[in-house]
């Protein structure tokens, strides 16, 4: 266009219309909103940093403030564009009616669910169960072996729900307690069913390999995840357990327990027994002579 812009507002302010349709008024880009923000974000740090974060926060938030206000004052942070020509502006949307074919019960792809087949809840059960047997022996040699005895373990895994054990010492700790008996027993029994549970759920998704996923992969990741946290759940084990042996025992369930859960029978899930049921009902269908 010929015209400035200075002309375009002025033609726009007298009532010149189609000279205020060639144009449009569009705001400047402008840093002012992430200067404030920053600015606030110094300030706020200084909580917990230094009074000297505040100090230049506010100056620096104030500052973008005062520039977005002056970027909205009429006059000031906009400039005029040119329309786009009607040649070059999107067109309507041309509808052009159609379908597609269904998929049907029992077509490929219908419902689609993976894996096929799975391992019953009872083997995850029954996994986890023989490996947290094959845990707690591995678990109570240690203590055996490491002269604390045999309620050792046992006491340490109880003082994750006990806070009176949480105070005591190694020696008292090596002793036999009811209590810490009773909720060692539950809280290990609890874990390994759900572990054995999930492992029996993921284990048929897991490519090639089944038994390495659950005797090496596996427990390398949740003895990882236990070492990091061990001192959040459990302050007294994390300071006295004997981590190699810890990290033997994780590796004594997972291998039993994947051993135990790959004996039983896979059992097809109920898409498959669907689209069996189907294609039966369909084969006898067609195998009837038409009696007309």
């Amino acid at each position: 266009m010929n015209s400035s812009p200075e002309q375009h507002k002025g033609s726009a302010e007298r009532g010149d219309a189609p000279l205020r349709e060639e144009v449009v008024e569009m705001p400047n880009a402008t840093a002012a909103p992430m200067v404030m923000a920053f600015g606030l974000t110094l300030a706020l740090s200084s909580v917990v940093m230094h009074l000297a974060f505040a100090v230049v926060g506010l100056v620096i938030a104030v500052g973008g403030l005062v520039y977005w206000i002056r970027h909205l004052t009429p006059g000031a942070g906009v400039h005029w564009e040119e329309w786009v020509p009607e040649s070059n502006r999107p067109q309507p949307v041309r509808v052009s009616p159609g379908g597609v074919s269904s998929i049907q019960s029992g077509m490929p792809g219908h419902r689609l669910r993976v894996p096929a087949e799975i391992y019953p809840y009872s083997a995850g059960l029954k996994g986890g169960l023989v490996g947290g047997l094959m845990m707690a022996l591995t678990a109570l040699a240690d203590g055996h072996f490491s002269g604390h005895g045999i309620w050792y373990p046992v006491n340490l895994l109880s003082a994750m729900v006990i806070p009176a054990f949480n105070n005591m010492s190694a020696e008292e700790l090596d002793k036999f307690h009811l209590m810490g008996l009773i909720v060692g027993t539950i809280i290990h029994v609890v874990t390994s069913i759900i572990v054995g549970l999930f492992f029996g759920i993921i284990l048929p998704m897991c490519p090639r390999w089944p038994l390495l996923w659950g005797g090496l992969v596996a427990p390398l990741l949740w003895s990882g995840f236990v070492y990091g946290f061990m001192g959040v759940l459990n302050p007294v084990m994390s300071e006295q357990v004997d981590w190699p042996w810890f990290f033997v025992s994780q590796f004594a369930f997972g291998f039993t327990m994947g051993f135990v859960v790959m004996q039983s029978t896979k059992v097809q899930i109920q898409q498959v027994l669907e689209v069996e049921t189907q294609q039966s009902a369909d084969n006898s269908q067609h195998s009837q002579p038409d009696e007309s």
